[in-house]
């Protein structure tokens, strides 16, 4: 029963934890972090279109950062979708 325990609160953790998080966000930028496990850069690249259709702008991948396991950084650019700043 123990055992149950723990592996539920271990899951209910991860579950916590797994939604992509918005840790940056300027008026050219956005960084996003996600866990590379329930969560990919896909998933990330939607929060940062959401934040940059808020400056009426598109996003671009421009880096992505693993730190390891649960530790992934997209950093996207927020350009206007005509191509002009």
């Amino acid at each position: 029963m123990h055992r149950v325990a723990l592996l539920s609160g271990l899951l209910a953790l991860v579950a916590c934890t797994a939604t992509p998080t918005i840790v940056e966000n300027t008026a050219s930028e956005v960084a996003v972090r996600y866990d590379g496990i329930v969560n990919k850069i896909d998933d990330a690249k939607q929060m940062a279109q959401k934040a940059c259709a808020a400056k009426d702008k598109i996003a671009r991948l421009r880096k992505v950062d693993d730190e390891g396991l649960g530790a992934h950084y997209g950093y996207f650019d927020c350009i206007s979708s005509t191509g002009l700043p």
